[in-house]
């Protein structure tokens, strides 16, 4: 088949999991020997290859690019959120990039920076369609809706969910990642028409099967624990460096990725834990290691991990680092929020943790059940299948 895939952020750009999933799909997608192409915004107009995949990106005619949205005044994101919901310049290149191609199946994920014309467009157009949601954007500009504080009061985000339900109506299939968000769609009414399904967010497996790496047990008594992902409040990096305040034992925390949050998270890491560890390879209690490859992480960070912890104080619509733990071996500990909880099984694959108190508690329980966490792996990689890429297609294709 030739098929389209439009979502905001392609490589070499990324941002969060959604752009680790649509990579991962069209890989998949060109794997399967179907004709690819990617949609999506750039810093100019124009076609490259990337991998062996032709890629239209789109200079937002707006007041600032999408790609820079996070450093921009939340003053100045409220009047670019409402010029890009309405931006039919967007429409008009997107167009323009499907009249080229003709694809016979067109896959949007996020449409931020491109216009949310796009769905209207491709039913004109006539052209098969499937929608996946990845996370809020839709119920709130900034993505961080939380139905635990719900804003559906507030006269702006109530007009704005107006309009994404209105442009968006009801796409012939839409795909939710966990059963968590199709529910707070579905209780604000949204794609009354359409199809909906829930499939997990898919991962990579190396050459189509279950083998990556494994914790290789290098000789360190230090606990391993692992927090990957964007270094800002709302992912709960503060909760973690507060809670192993309180943590005894032999335990390094290793923090990947970077964020706004980055430098503050730095500054109360030292002054919470200015020892060493004593004993065996002697070390800072905190390590931080920035933003890493898919092959780095493969080489100095799975291998020597024993615990994912997923903090995040938001209602996350999935997890993908912890999927990534498990086909690792690595169970999760993860909060009680959105659909984290419904990607580990209580002792089994992981832990779900409720508040500050209870995340501690956790932590002293797998510092000192260390040796404990090792039969657990071949349970969280059978776990793990579930997300397989190759399997995901298959579903993908049948709708």
């Amino acid at each position: 088949m030739k098929i389209a895939v439009i979502h905001s952020i392609y490589q070499p750009e990324t941002r969060g999991g959604a752009e680790v999933v649509v990579a991962n799909i069209v890989a998949g997608l060109k794997e399967r020997g179907d004709d690819v192409c990617v949609i999506c915004v750039g810093r100019k107009n124009e076609v490259s290859v990337v991998a062996g995949i032709k890629v239209y990106r789109i200079k937002p005619f707006n007041l600032f690019n999408f790609l820079d949205i996070n450093s921009k005044p939340v003053w100045l994101r409220f009047f670019w959120h409402i010029i890009d919901m309405l931006n039919d310049v967007q429409t008009w290149w997107v167009y323009q990039a499907l009249k080229k191609e003709s694809p016979d199946l067109v896959l949007t994920h996020n449409l931020k920076g491109l216009g949310y014309y796009t769905p209207w467009l491709l039913s004109r157009l006539k052209i098969k369609h499937i929608h996946t949601v990845h996370d809020m954007q839709l119920l709130h500009p900034s993505g961080l809706f939380d139905d635990k504080s719900d804003d559906a009061s507030f006269l702006v985000v109530m007009i704005y969910r107006w309009f994404c339900q209105w442009l968006f109506a009801s796409p012939p299939a839409v795909i939710f990642p966990s059963q968590y968000i199709k529910n707070v769609y579905e209780r604000f009414g949204f794609f009354k028409n359409s199809k909906k399904i829930v499939i997990g967010n898919p991962i990579k497996f190396k050459n189509n099967n279950s083998e990556f790496s494994i914790k290789s047990h290098i000789p360190d008594p230090r606990f391993q624990i692992l927090f990957l992902g964007q270094l800002e409040a709302y992912k709960g990096i503060f909760d973690l460096l507060a809670a192993l305040k309180g943590v005894n034992g032999q335990w390094v925390l290793n923090v990947v990725g970077d964020g706004k949050a980055l430098l503050e998270a730095k500054i109360l890491a030292q002054t919470a834990f200015p020892d060493v560890i004593a004993g065996l390879n002697s070390g800072p209690r905190v390590r931080f290691w920035g933003r890493l490859s898919h092959s780095q992480l493969e080489e100095n960070i799975w291998p020597q991990i024993d615990i994912l912890v997923n903090p995040s104080q938001v209602a996350e619509s999935f997890g993908m680092v912890v999927v990534e733990a498990q086909a690792h071996g690595i169970p999760a500990l993860v909060s009680n929020r959105g659909a984290l909880p419904e990607l580990v099984r209580e002792g089994e694959t992981g832990w779900i943790f409720h508040d500050k108190e209870d995340l501690a508690k956790k932590l002293q329980w797998l510092v000192n059940n260390h040796d404990k966490l090792l039969a657990l792996q071949e349970t969280c990689r059978q776990e793990s299948e579930k997300y397989n890429l190759v399997a995901y297609i298959g579903q993908l294709l049948a709708l």
